[in-house]
């Protein structure tokens, strides 16, 4: 049975509920009592790692590197 996050309608306090698969129905407010919760998208982490598209696809020129025209002619 997952966890879930739920937000009041009514009073708009957040908190979590273990349900049931696909019985989100059932489910009350444990401030106010009411039955009028919507259930929130989870929440996750997401974790860059490795030198990213930055330095590879818009990496600037260093000054010490030739550019294509020097050098030639």
């Amino acid at each position: 049975m997952p966890i879930y996050r739920f937000r009041c309608v009514q009073c708009g306090r957040e908190f979590r509920e273990l349900v049931n698969w696909g019985d989100g129905d059932g489910v009350n407010c444990p401030a106010c009592g009411t039955d009028k919760v919507e259930r929130l998208l989870p929440r996750f982490g997401v974790i860059y790692k490795g030198s990213g598209f930055y330095t590879t696809e818009y990496r600037r020129k260093n000054a010490s590197e030739p550019s294509d025209n020097e050098g030639k002619g």
